[in-house]
This record gives C-alpha cells, structure tokens and sequence, in this order.
C-alpha cells in the first residue's frame, strides 16, 4: 500500500492553513512509525478544513509492515484515553480493523476513526461534526482518497 496526501478530502475540502492542526498530523506519523516492524514505505500527514471553516479532518498514516493490526489499534486509542464508546467500524475497501471513538477537546466535538491491517496504521480525526454525528461513512471515503494499492 501507499499512502498520498490527495490535493482536496472528501467533497472537495482545501488542505487547511492551521499551523496547529497540521503540527498534530504530523506527531501522529511520529507514532505511528513506532508500531510498524521496520521503516514506513509512505506516510501522510496534513489537515482539511472545509471552504466556510466550520469542519475539519486531520489526516495521518504510515504504509509499511505491520505485524498485529489488532495490536496496533489497541495501542493507538490507549494513547487516546479521552475518546469514549470506541467501537469497530468498517474498514473500507481496502480491509483490515477499524474503530471509531467520540471526544471533546477545547469544546469541539472530535470524532476518531483509525485503520490498521498488515501494511498500514492510519487515523482520520473529524473536528465539529454534531455530536449525534456518525463519522464511519466519511472514514470510509477519506481512507479510499488516501490509501492506493502500489502497482
């Protein structure tokens, strides 16, 4: 697998000017490059905000050899303890495991999904989507934008 950072996310969301949220894409990759056995092969990491500013998707994901996908994902959403009612979700066309978590920071709503399967570890973090919201459809469509089979 490889992993590319797409020019627009989902329907037609800009590459997002926030220092802040670009900073934190890239410290995922930082973790992310520990859970894999070896060096990633591509890695992505960048943010999304739509045009009237009140959405945004941060990005993050390393393509390389991952040993225990289920491991991996235990130990990405134990590093995030403040995410609640983490469930399995679908992973999308490109399989393996993917769960979904609920959050709060600085008083937006923060919906968490990740994937792991045995060549990459990723996560696509929703800011400001109502708190009722499902993110699991979204996923799903920002996953297929990012991660293309290597040919």
């Amino acid at each position: 697998m490889h992993l590319d950072k797409p020019e627009k996310l989902l329907s037609g969301w800009p590459e997002s000017t926030s220092g802040t949220l670009s900073e934190q894409a890239q410290q995922n990759v930082s973790i992310f490059e520990k859970l894999l056995s070896g060096e990633p092969t591509s890695a992505v990491g960048t943010a999304y905000t739509t045009l009237d500013g009140q959405y945004s998707a941060v990005v993050s994901g390393v393509s390389g050899k991952v040993t225990d996908p289920k491991a991996a994902l235990d130990t990405l959403f134990a590093a995030l303890p403040r995410l609640s009612d983490v469930k399995p979700t679908r992973p999308g066309p490109m399989g393996g495991e993917a769960r979904c978590g609920k959050g709060e920071t600085q008083g937006v709503n923060v919906d968490v999904c990740a994937w792991a399967d045995h060549h990459s570890i990723g996560m696509v973090a929703f800011l400001g989507f109502l708190k009722s919201g499902n993110p699991d459809s979204q996923f799903v469509r920002a996953r297929s934008q990012i991660e293309h089979p290597v040919t």
